[in-house]
């Protein structure tokens, strides 16, 4: 019995450290790939090892099968896809040398790198429930990334120049955190290889790290603890049952949205501007990803501010609406298409059968209307205050009505963390420089690819200060009455937030002197908004202003609550309650 137990024990072990091997292996190999130059022999002797990678990865997956099938137990059709995937690739390299020639290494290097995510995928989130709470576990996946991606902008294939690290670090982290900022220029310092570390950092950035290592956790590693789920649930933002669903769902609708937006991108876009047909499928698909998860980077070197682009309506219009989507958030999203879907469908019953409409009441949650109404009431109140403050300033170069209201709209919205400017913003009025903090400051909604306070919480705040001017004890709104728990965390956040906002403000400010306190502020607002709009002092700042606005980008993206929450020590709930007592406010 021991001598079975031990040898089991052993079998994992080697197996274990098989799958380690091949994933250490895989990076190196990717590395060496994208990030190095290398001369024929290296790059014979690459493909051997990629070619033994794949036979390697093939074996342990047929022994996790075997083993399966011995055990009695139900083996996985992903498993079994995967080892014929690998079967399928190392025949037709060995029976046609001449195939793998062509094809190049590749999709090799792609098979193992799928392999080393999903393999990566089966670990458990974090079992010391101390140290890795789900507040914690979310901090770190942003840390963990920022660091391996600068990391890859320092690679010499990565750039078009030697990168320093302050400024890799800051690319790095303006990308994962969606904030737009960047002291280099995207479309000249980077290679085609850097812009595609970059995409790629946008998009898991955007969507949250858990997110994705939680998708592939649910399809390859079969099933999921109790604990694993709990985690995800409280990440996700929706319910235990819920969690499979709601990630599926999350990059599902993130791939169509952006297929879809990358294609009318493409079709808004003149042909004469680009060298070649793929240049223009690049661009469409980078300002797409860059859009949707409200990132505002742009391969341009002006950005939409070209002359070329900042006259485009049609493309600003689709490039809105795609950030505006982004920032609504995906339980929104979700809510608000279950009720439009269930109103269609009534509908058509009722033409059909002649049967009246069913009702479902409630289907709308309180959050959905609240931030669709809030939303709603910036856009318009960005939209008007831009026409009515830059009609005779930045839109007089748009000569026709409908040309000054597309850039108004566009104006009025990317401020809503998406970055991207059809307008010089060291122009611009002081009044729509303060309408522009106010927007930037309260952001996208909860649960989306945005930044800012979020819009639940200016609605809670706003309808906090109606409640108290006319007494009220409760806040409510369309019928429903807000919880304490909300209205608490609504106050602290926006108390941490102004109080870490006027930190960071007084520390780049004293940092960099010369360049005066608005641009200053209005970069602090920016970055902590994960905004990304600037006054064009980014690149003029020290490698310490560099270093402090990543800090800003970086609890403004995971939030300051969630560091509290993270850090400190949760506290039970307690049996007591002390009396009450009043305090005087004024």
């Amino acid at each position: 019995m021991k001598r079975t137990l031990l040898r089991t024990v052993l079998r994992k072990e080697v197996v274990g450290l098989a799958r380690l091997a091949i994933i250490l292996l895989t990076v190196f190999l990717l590395l060496v790939e994208f990030g190095y130059h290398a001369d024929a022999a290296t790059d014979e002797l690459l493909e051997q090892l990629s070619f033994g990678l794949v036979v390697a990865a093939a074996f342990v997956t047929l022994g996790s099968l075997l083993r399966t099938g011995l055990r009695g137990e139900h083996i996985r059709k992903a498993e079994v896809a995967w080892f014929i995937l690998a079967l399928i690739l190392i025949i037709a390299i060995l029976l046609a040398p001449s195939i793998g020639q062509k094809i190049g290494p590749a999709p090799l290097l792609v098979f193992l790198l799928l392999f080393s995510f999903i393999e990566l995928s089966r670990l458990e989130i974090g079992r010391n429930s101390r140290l890795f709470n789900p507040a914690l576990l979310f901090v770190a996946s942003f840390i963990v990334l920022i660091t391996v991606g600068a990391a890859l902008f320092m690679l010499p294939n990565s750039c078009t120049r030697p990168l320093g690290m302050v400024d890799a670090i800051f690319t790095s982290a303006s990308a994962v955190c969606v904030t737009g900022l960047s002291t280099i220029d995207i479309g000249k310092d980077l290679t085609f290889a850097g812009q595609i570390i970059l995409l790629v950092l946008i998009q898991i950035g955007g969507l949250g790290v858990m997110t994705f290592t939680s998708f592939f956790a649910f399809f390859f590693k079969g099933r999921t603890s109790l604990e694993e789920q709990l985690r995800i649930r409280d990440i996700a933002s929706t319910t235990l049952s819920g969690v499979r669903g709601f990630i599926v769902k999350v990059i599902a609708f993130t791939l169509v949205v952006e297929l879809i937006g990358a294609i009318f991108v493409f079709y808004c876009l003149p042909t004469n501007i680009f060298a070649t047909f793929e240049d223009k499928v690049w661009f469409a698909i980078f300002h797409t990803v860059s859009a949707f998860n409200n990132a505002g980077f742009s391969t341009n070197s002006l950005g939409l501010y070209d002359p070329v682009l900042r006259f485009n309506y049609p493309l600003m219009w689709v490039l809105a609406l795609l950030l505006i989507f982004g920032g609504l958030g995906f339980g929104i999203i979700f809510n608000f298409g279950r009720y439009a879907r269930l109103w269609v469908v009534q509908r058509v019953i009722r033409i059909f059968t002649g049967k009246p409409c069913q009702r479902f009441p409630r289907t709308v949650n309180l959050s959905t209307r609240l931030v669709l109404i809030t939303t709603s009431l910036l856009l318009l109140s960005g939209t008007v205050a831009v026409l009515v403050f830059e009609w005779n300033g930045a839109l007089a170069e748009h000569h026709t009505w409908f040309g000054r209201l597309s850039a108004a709209f566009f104006t009025g919205a990317t401020p809503r963390t998406a970055g991207f400017n059809v307008v010089d913003y060291s122009t611009l009025t002081l009044p729509t420089l303060m309408t522009t903090i106010f927007l930037m400051y309260v952001g996208a909604s909860p649960g989306s690819t945005g930044g800012g306070i979020k819009t639940t919480t200016f609605g809670i705040a706003t309808l906090n200060i109606f409640a108290t001017a006319r007494g009220r004890r409760r806040i409510e709104f369309l019928g429903r009455e807000v919880s304490n728990l909300s209205i608490r965390r609504a106050f602290t956040t926006m108390v941490l937030s102004l109080v870490f906002l006027g930190l960071s403000i007084s520390v780049v400010a004293s940092l960099e002197s010369d360049l005066g306190l608005m641009p200053v502020a209005f970069e602090c607002f920016s970055a902590f908004s994960t905004v990304g709009l600037s006054m064009g002092i980014t690149p003029e700042f020290g490698s310490t202003a560099k270093l402090a606005l990543v800090v800003v980008m970086f609890v403004g993206r995971v939030s300051a609550l969630t560091l509290l929450v993270g850090v400190l020590r949760q506290v039970q709930v307690t049996k007591y309650r002390y009396p009450k007592e009043d305090i005087l406010i004024n």
